[in-house]
């Protein structure tokens, strides 16, 4: 419900002003997010996003969170990791430090391998945006592929603690305790997750 407003609310604002970026950026996210949810089609949700992201982009060649979005893209659909790595690099020299843009390259480590360096570049983005239930949700899916279960729950109540309805965040909760051979723990978890998409999962 809320990915749906947040769509028509975005292109309300680009029925305004079809020259904000910030908003194109925005949409290109929620159509990524509707993938992720399983309301669109991988081709379908990528493609627009990807054209919303270049719409950005011709606006405002030098949107950080553009470069970032264009990352996110090579990473979920391209499987193009050189790709991710130039768009999120760029991004962070366009915005040092931005803290959803270092969760990006943080994912891109973890999918390369780079559990250490994940696990650093998610802590330091947490460090500089404490509140953000996302930055703990990252952090928990980079413990739980680090085979760190107890950090990676704690990570995931911190999120939840922080925004109670937070989707995917019961799910890897179930998964750590499956990793810690708590099955009847596991089951409760994963069955107070709100997303059908991460609950069946």
């Amino acid at each position: 419900q809320g990915l749906k407003q947040s769509a028509v609310l975005y292109r309300q604002a680009l029925a305004i002003d079809a020259a904000y970026a910030a908003a194109w950026v925005g949409l290109a996210d929620n159509y990524r997010n509707q993938v992720t949810e399983g309301f669109l089609q991988s081709d379908e949700g990528f493609s627009l996003a990807r054209t919303a992201t270049n719409r950005a982009l011709a606006i405002d060649p030098d949107n950080s969170l553009a470069h970032a979005s264009l990352g996110w893209i090579a990473l979920l659909y391209d499987s193009d990791l050189a790709a991710a790595a130039q768009h999120f690099e760029r991004a962070l020299t366009l915005a040092p430090g931005d803290p959803d843009i270092l969760l990006g390259a943080a994912w891109l480590a973890l999918v390369l391998g780079r559990m250490d360096n994940a696990i650093d570049i998610t802590t330091y983005a947490n460090a500089r945006d404490p509140m953000n239930p996302n930055g703990h949700l990252n952090a928990c899916f980079t413990y739980y592929f680090a085979k760190r279960p107890d950090e990676a729950i704690a990570s995931c109540r911190t999120a939840l603690a922080l925004s109670p309805d937070l989707i995917s965040a019961q799910s890897p909760i179930g998964m750590a305790m499956l990793l810690k051979g708590d099955r009847e723990a596991a089951l409760v978890a994963i069955q107070q997750e709100p997303s059908e998409a991460y609950r069946l999962s």
